[in-house]
């Protein structure tokens, strides 16, 4: 009963956003969808688990959007690549490495916090949900891109 009680709650939330909001917002609906029946969390699981995915794809959105800031800023520079100094060109290297550590510490920090709330073999199904989520998000818009 629970979890039919969870569903329909995830169902309008995904119906209220995808109506009200743009296709950024819808993707991010029926990514919660997703994970949420990939995962079969239990309500308790559930209530703990979303606040801390939440904030991990926050900070991973930051720091996606840092990430594009470096990569503008270089296709603004002088040429891009091709008109920087080997110097200037570093700069922009050890840039973008932060940024990936800083993605790779959110992901083992998401991990880490996870273990405290929910068995090691769900958070496995999380990483491959997004994983295929991923995938399919990418095949649907290779299918438009061949249908234009």
């Amino acid at each position: 009963m629970k979890k039919i009680l969870l569903f329909i709650c995830i169902a309008f939330t995904v119906y209220t956003t995808t109506a009200q909001n743009g296709p950024r917002e819808r993707m991010k609906a029926f990514k919660v969808a997703y994970i949420t029946e990939k995962l079969n969390l239990s309500s308790k699981e559930a209530q703990q688990f979303w606040p801390i995915y939440n904030r991990h794809e926050e900070t991973l959105e930051n720091l996606k959007r840092k990430e594009r800031r470096i990569i503008k800023s270089l296709k603004e520079s002088n040429n891009g690549p091709d008109g920087l100094s080997d110097a200037k060109a570093g700069e922009f290297l050890k840039q973008y490495l932060q940024v990936d550590q800083q993605k790779s510490k959110a992901r083992q920090k998401l991990i880490t916090d996870l273990q405290e709330v929910m068995p090691n073999k769900k958070i496995l199904r999380l990483i491959k949900a997004e994983s295929d989520f991923n995938k399919r998000i990418l095949d649907r818009i290779r299918e438009r891109r061949k249908m234009n």
